[in-house]
């Protein structure tokens, strides 16, 4: 609880630029329209750089199940710090 607390009060004070040194803002050049698209396909993750998402992964456990017995194939289970699957609580 304290530390949400502390998480609550830290992004109150950097939204109200509480933190930041006066005429930081100024400082800070705006993007033009035509380079932003160009800049966020550069810093964007590419397909390429993660393979697992053109995965169709399989969410239903019994379904994944009679899928893997069908297929002969493996069954990979992922699941969450608290056990649940997928982060689910």
């Amino acid at each position: 609880m304290r530390l949400n607390l502390s998480c609550l009060f830290l992004a109150c004070v950097f939204s109200s630029g509480g933190l930041l040194p006066a005429g930081a803002g100024e400082r800070v050049a705006k993007i033009p329209g035509a380079a932003f698209e160009s800049l966020l396909g550069a810093v964007k993750p590419q397909l390429s750089e993660s393979p697992w998402r053109g995965i169709p992964w399989v969410t239903n456990i019994t379904e994944a199940r009679h899928r893997a017995v069908a297929e002969g194939k493996p069954l990979v289970i992922f699941t969450a710090a608290d056990g649940s699957p997928l982060g689910r609580t």
